[in-house]
């Protein structure tokens, strides 16, 4: 069975899904044509399981960012939360990292919807930067309610300032559907099959552990001592 066939047309949520788990925990969530049209990308091109993921993100983005009181493009963020892995959906690229294939996607999306250019390249940050948490939390407070999210639904970052009943509205609808096993899945792929575009960044960490045969290439500190510059 198929990723795609993990869960049958009729059990599969919808953005009207989204928007009711959002009023189960007392947020009002944007519905615009952007974010319809985002949701419906992410649907298309995702299997299940991701899709499942970046709805979570956004939910739990949304209640987390409620709880600390502040006050994003909830718009914005929606999109491009949505949107965050259209790279990892489409398996990477042979000369950039999957965050960057995304993000290129996001921008375009963002502009064909009238988002205005700030609005795109914020998107585009937020995406491009959302498994780079020590920078992307010093580029502004929508980029960083994008990562609050995405790093709720990965790591758990977070996931302790919410209760059960929060917990229990969005696992009803969006469940997890093994994306743990999931997502090694597609970075070792990715590893596999664009290993120049990982080898200095995370995906390295997954590959260096389940992918035969995988070398980092050289480290940082070699390419300074190497370099052919007389001191």
């Amino acid at each position: 069975m198929s990723d795609r066939d993990e869960m049958s047309d009729r059990d599969k949520p919808d953005f009207f899904d989204a928007l009711a788990v959002g009023r189960a925990l007392d947020l009002t969530l944007p519905d615009s044509r952007a974010v319809r049209d985002a949701y419906e990308a992410a649907q298309t091109e995702s299997p299940p399981w991701l899709l499942n993921h970046v709805v979570r993100s956004w939910l739990y983005g949304a209640k987390l960012t409620q709880k600390r009181a502040l006050t994003p493009d909830a718009e914005l963020v929606a999109v491009a939360v949505l949107l965050h892995d259209l790279g990892l959906a489409r398996g990477g690229a042979p000369d950039r990292r999957f965050e960057v294939v995304g993000a290129d996607a996001g921008r375009a999306f963002a502009l064909s919807h009238e988002l205005g250019e700030r609005r795109a390249d914020t998107i585009w940050d937020a995406i491009a930067l959302h498994t780079t948490g020590s920078i992307a939390r010093h580029k502004g407070i929508d980029v960083v309610s994008c990562l609050t999210g995405i790093g709720c639904d990965y790591g758990g970052v977070g996931y302790d300032e919410l209760s059960d009943d929060n917990k229990d509205a969005i696992l009803s609808v969006y469940p997890r559907l093994g994306m743990k096993n999931h997502l090694t899945t597609c970075l070792c792929d990715i590893a596999r099959n664009h290993a120049n575009t990982t080898r200095d960044n995370f995906i390295a960490d997954f590959a260096l552990k389940y992918v035969p045969g995988y070398t980092r290439g050289r480290l940082s500190v070699d390419i300074l001592r190497e370099s052919p510059f007389a001191e």
